[in-house]
């Protein structure tokens, strides 16, 4: 299917943060849920030669994620997706030149195992998160479920003005495309208030995907842009917008455009 290979860059782009935002909570018997909405697509044809159906993809996901913590280095994880897809094709035939899907994906399961170090005046830890893929999802043109496998490494660490994180996480899936991927946040925490437990972060995210698929087709996409983080409490928002800087394809395929996520989340 000559869309397949989009169809698995756009299922990636979440794989590898964790909730809640990636921060929180980091205590014993500690709880939390978020709900994320992703929008990426576009009509930009890229490869060098232009041979697919596909006119446009626009693709909005509602995540659904959970964590919790049996002490602060082990916790567990789920993140399920709900897809809306609408993609517009050239017609070889008669028929509808849009193609339309609306379902649960499939469900991703992690054990985020943490080392933390506590400095003078900062903190921070290494991320080992073994993550597992399981067919929850319906099939179509659009968009197949698919089982597999994840392993994530990361490292992040902040004091009173700064965070650091950088993840670099691979995929093998059953229909034996391949994933690897790199994220970078590097954040500036310019306010906060003790009294409220309450305050602001603005970090600007790197992102990196390499996908390969069954017949070793590549995709490479680099996407950078900047993020805000507000909290206060047990309640955390974040707003991320993503541009594309490098989208080089061996198969003909389309730009996933400018990615934009919101998220709210909750931690007890």
């Amino acid at each position: 299917m000559k869309n397949s290979l989009l169809i698995i860059c756009a299922i990636c782009t979440l794989f590898a943060h964790q909730p809640v935002m990636d921060m929180a909570p980091r205590w014993a018997g500690g709880w939390g849920l978020q709900f994320r909405y992703e929008r990426l697509g576009s009509d930009k044809e890229i490869g060098r030669e232009f041979g697919s159906l596909s006119k446009s993809y626009y693709q909005h996901t509602t995540w659904i994620e959970g964590v919790y913590t049996w002490k602060r280095s082990i916790r567990a994880t789920f993140k399920m997706p709900y897809h809306q897809i609408s993609n517009e094709r050239q017609l070889v035939d008669w028929g509808n030149p849009t193609l339309s899907y609306s379902g649960i994906g499939d469900l991703i399961l992690a054990v985020p195992l943490k080392k933390y170090f506590n400095m003078e005046r900062s903190t921070a830890n290494f991320g080992f998160t073994p993550q597992i893929r399981l067919k929850t999802g319906d099939n179509s043109d659009l968009l197949t479920s698919k089982s597999g496998y994840g392993l994530s490494l990361s490292y992040s660490t902040e004091n009173s003005k700064y965070y650091q994180l950088y993840d670099v996480f691979g995929w093998i899936l059953d229909d034996e495309s391949k994933m690897i991927g790199l994220d970078v946040n590097l954040g500036w925490h310019p306010i906060h208030n003790n009294e409220t437990n309450s305050g602001v972060f603005v970090m600007w995210d790197g992102t990196y995907r390499l996908n390969w698929d069954k017949d070793e087709n590549s995709d490479s996409r680099l996407y950078t842009g900047p993020v805000a983080m507000f909290y206060k409490a047990g309640i955390m928002v974040r707003v991320d917008v993503k541009v594309p800087i490098i989208e080089k394809v061996e198969k003909a395929s389309l730009s996933k455009g400018t990615i934009i996520q919101t998220g709210i989340g909750f931690v007890f």
